[in-house]
């Protein structure tokens, strides 16, 4: 019964890496400088966070299945960081808000790249 919960944890873990890499890229190809509509922006900081909240959810439940222990994801100050971005966003529509999200997803330790390595590898790990 263990095995096939853990294995359908890992399943959905994977499914939901994979998703969070996708939308990962439009924030990527913005702060590279491509054009997107503020609006746009917006839905890709808050998928990207409630995806990310997703998969801490799935490792903290596969680390539990296996009896380890752990009360937070080392990335958490980064959900404060985007909703700070998301934050910036709506009060300054007008202006240009890269730099907003430029800075939400560099300030934070672990950085966004970081994490997103991280889960790549975890991915890569769980295959």
């Amino acid at each position: 019964m263990q095995n096939r919960l853990d294995e359908q944890i890992k399943s959905e873990l994977i499914a939901e890496i994979g998703q969070l890499e996708e939308d990962y890229k439009t924030i990527r190809n913005y702060l590279s400088g491509a054009e997107y509509e503020t609006t746009e922006i917006q839905v890709a900081l808050k998928k990207l966070k409630d995806e990310l909240s997703v998969v801490s959810a799935h490792i903290l439940t596969l680390y539990n299945l296996k009896g380890q222990k752990i009360r937070n994801i080392p990335w958490e100050p980064l959900f404060t960081n985007i909703d700070y971005a998301l934050a910036t966003i709506a009060i300054t529509q007008k202006s240009n808000p890269r730099a907003a999200v430029k800075l939400a997803l560099t300030i934070s330790e672990p950085k966004i790249d970081e994490v997103m390595s991280y889960l790549a590898n975890l991915k890569e790990a769980l295959l």
